[in-house]
């Protein structure tokens, strides 16, 4: 048997001695809880956002169980259906009745800006964790956008389609009757035609189908940049293939996680198709995201990612209040959230509730969704 040197009893412990400093001691839970609300459609056609993003919410919960001082969290679930009217329903039933000290919702743009006209009445933080709207934190103290907004979105897929794919000429398509849709199709086209490219058309979604297309053809636009829903995606695909034509594809934020979680048997139909998004596995990521891979079972979508980065911030920004529970506190951090570790890179959110964060353009190939770039 070999016996150890003095020197090397001495380097042991003190190897024992660091091992045991940089252990975290076990919170001690306190035996409360504190409520937070979840807004969301569970049903519908947008269900999978709800569905997700409750995913995501408990593994952030799972990473972190307990607050610092022990509280634990308790969530209230409410289905807008992503009908504005149910969203600010639900905002009223749970900050008056339901006593939450926060909210976290995953309802689309026009829900949340229902919510956002009324959030200084009900002084409770909401993070939107989908709507990316501009307007979604004018005029109000109490939400906060983590996710990045249409401005931002729509220069990125700009500059991508005229400085990376170089194409000259787009065509655009939008939902007239969507807050998301016109708003983004909007920015797309200022900052395209500001870099020197041409909008050949910009068409409003109608049940004129295949007639339309044929002008827009005639046109002869480069690629279709199409941020509308997923149904109109593959209406407009469909066309497209039916009348022999391949133009490049792109479409927005939430759509490749809604064909993956609503219309895989699409997927083959959809092959090519661009879009920006929040999340994707496959790029390089950081330690939080080994944390959260490590407690999710199961595929995660960019819906699945938002829920763990908004569940996660709104639980660093608790834990930096002495009352965990106050929601003037918690507005408060997080509006103050600097260089938040999310799974993609650091986050920021400003003193107006904005979101500095970075962007992921990925694609469908062979049916599988393929990482193509970030942007910060």
């Amino acid at each position: 048997m070999k016996r150890l040197l003095p020197c090397q009893i001495f380097l042991f412990t003190m190897v024992l001695v660091f091992c045991g400093c940089e252990q975290q001691p076990a919170i001690k839970p306190s035996g409360k809880s504190i409520k937070i609300g979840i807004i969301a459609p569970f049903s519908g056609s947008d269900f999978a956002k709800g569905e997700e993003g409750l995913k995501g919410v408990q593994t952030a919960i799972k990473i972190q169980p307990l607050l610092d001082n022990g509280d634990r969290i308790e969530i209230i679930i409410k289905d807008d259906q992503n009908d504005p009217v149910k969203a600010v329903k639900a905002l009223q039933e749970l900050t008056q009745t339901g006593q939450v000290s926060a909210l976290v919702t995953f309802s689309r743009s026009g829900p949340v800006l229902a919510m956002a006209r009324v959030a200084n009445t009900y002084k409770t933080p909401i993070i939107a964790a989908l709507a990316t709207h501009p307007d979604v934190t004018k005029g109000n103290d109490y939400v906060s956008q983590i996710c990045f907004d249409n401005i931002f979105q729509g220069q990125v897929a700009a500059l991508f389609v005229r400085d990376d794919l170089l194409l000259d000429r787009v065509a655009i398509f939008k939902s007239p009757d969507s807050f998301y849709s016109s708003n983004l199709a909007t920015e797309f086209e200022r900052k395209f035609t500001a870099l020197g490219g041409e909008v050949t058309d910009v068409i409003e979604i109608t049940d004129q189908g295949t007639d339309i297309l044929k002008g827009v053809q005639a046109k002869n636009p480069e690629l279709l940049y199409l941020p509308v829903t997923v149904t109109d995606v593959i209406t407009i695909i469909q066309e497209v293939k039916q009348m022999r034509w391949a133009p490049r594809l792109m479409a927005s934020d939430g759509l490749l996680a809604t064909v993956f979680t609503q219309h895989k048997e699409q997927l083959g139909l959809l092959d090519g198709l661009l879009a920006t998004e929040f999340f994707h596995n496959a790029s390089q990521g950081t330690r939080f995201a080994d944390r959260a891979g490590a407690a999710h079972k199961g595929r995660a979508t960019s819906y699945t990612a938002m829920g763990i980065e908004g569940m996660a911030i709104l639980l660093d920004a608790m834990n930096r209040c002495d009352d965990p529970a106050n929601r003037q506190c918690i507005n408060r951090q997080v509006r103050s959230t600097v260089d938040f570790e999310g799974l993609q890179g650091k986050i920021s959110i400003d003193s107006n509730g904005k979101a500095d964060r970075p962007l992921l353009i990925n694609a469908i190939k062979n049916s599988q969704l393929k990482y193509i770039v970030k942007v910060y």
